[in-house]
């Protein structure tokens, strides 16, 4: 068996001891059975068992209305996405600007596909978004990390940066605002961000 999974490029499944069920079972462990703290679960976006938060009845209200005006049952145009968003940027999109996706997933299978190339790395941010190692794990992208600062309110370790790109990286990746850190990046430390890319020719390939 473990032949014939080496042979088509898959792991040993018993090698695989570390995934997030693992990590949670772990968790429930430690719990004891007589504690009175309420256990919060960070880990679900389901607002429907978990109601932490209700969604805006201005929200309802726009679907519904839009639902039942029978004129936006089909594929969003990418002209009057890009004419939308023009309204809050200095200069003016084209809907050859535009790329309309499932989501924000389907976005990055999307992305990493075309970037991907023989020989090419990512830059991914420590902690980050777990999709983004899936997706370049699957197109055979060389994955390398760099850290954000705690102490900095979870800022982009830009020496890290300077030190882990080279002529093969095709990108970096900045989640703003951070997942899973929550965290909102100042403008003044992106434009630092943009400036070490642009050193680096990260907007040139």
């Amino acid at each position: 068996m473990e032949k014939k999974l080496a042979k088509w490029g898959f792991k040993n499944q018993k090698e695989q001891t570390l995934t997030i069920r693992d990590t949670l079972e772990r968790l429930k462990k430690n719990l004891k059975e007589t504690e009175e703290r309420p256990l919060v679960h960070l880990g679900h976006g389901d607002p429907s068992p978990y109601p932490s938060f209700r969604t805006t009845p201005v929200a309802e209200q726009a679907l519904l209305a839009a639902l039942h005006s029978a004129q936006f049952n089909g594929y969003a145009r990418c002209w009057a996405v890009a004419e939308y968003l023009c309204e809050d940027l200095p200069y003016k999109l084209s809907e050859e600007d535009v790329f309309l996706t499932a989501g924000a997933n389907h976005a990055i299978e999307v992305i990493l596909t075309v970037l991907a190339r023989p020989g090419a790395n990512i830059l991914l941010p420590r902690p980050g978004y777990p999709l983004y190692e899936a997706r370049a794990a699957f197109s055979n992208l060389e994955v390398r990390h760099f850290d954000l600062l705690p102490e900095r309110g979870w800022e982009v370790d830009l020496d890290a940066v300077e030190a882990l790109a080279d002529d093969n990286t095709i990108a970096m990746v900045v989640i703003n605002p951070g997942n899973p850190c929550g965290n909102v990046f100042t403008f003044e430390h992106m434009q630092k961000v943009m400036r070490n890319m642009e050193l680096r020719g990260l907007f040139d390939r």
